[in-house]
């Protein structure tokens, strides 16, 4: 029994590695890669429009929040920040790009989050009287951060 090895989608015995038996299989791998490269390509075209409707659905929330704060609808303008329609756009495209595991980690993640994010707004909520907004904002940053780190170190060899 002869031995044989793959080259490209033609099988060649070992033996028979001469300049024209090798030409078929570098055609065969170069038309390949040329199929690859050009599936490549509107995938990304593809991946920038993806991108483009992320950042459009993020910056309508925002600009929403902004406006209904602005006239001074402070509830609703809590309403949509809260609203989970920024998550569900997220799950959904979470998914669309990752599958089910993705978004079941996302949703954990969410959950662990979610102590240090009602902190931060404890204290921007206390702390904007008292030092200001853009100081209140950067300590509850600071404090959300921390906070979180500490969560994930605390959390990190802790098995679901």
């Amino acid at each position: 029994m002869q031995k044989s090895e793959a080259r490209g989608d033609v099988y060649y015995p070992l033996h028979c590695y001469s300049l024209s038996h090798l030409v078929p299989s570098l055609l065969t791998h170069t038309r390949v890669l040329k199929m690859q490269t050009a599936m490549q390509i509107p995938y990304l075209e593809s991946l920038w429009l993806r991108l483009a409707i992320y950042f459009i659905i993020g910056g309508t929330v925002t600009a929403l929040t902004a406006y209904f704060a602005s006239q001074g609808r402070g509830m609703i303008s809590a309403f949509i920040t809260t609203l989970p329609l920024l998550t569900i756009f997220s799950f959904l495209l979470i998914s669309a790009e990752g599958g089910i595991k993705t978004v079941e980690e996302y949703a954990k993640s969410l959950l662990i989050f979610t102590p240090p994010w009602i902190c931060y707004v404890i204290v921007v909520l206390l702390g904007t009287s008292r030092w200001g907004l853009l100081r209140s904002l950067i300590l509850g940053g600071l404090l959300f951060v921390v906070f979180s780190l500490l969560l994930q170190k605390m959390l990190s060899g802790v098995k679901p």
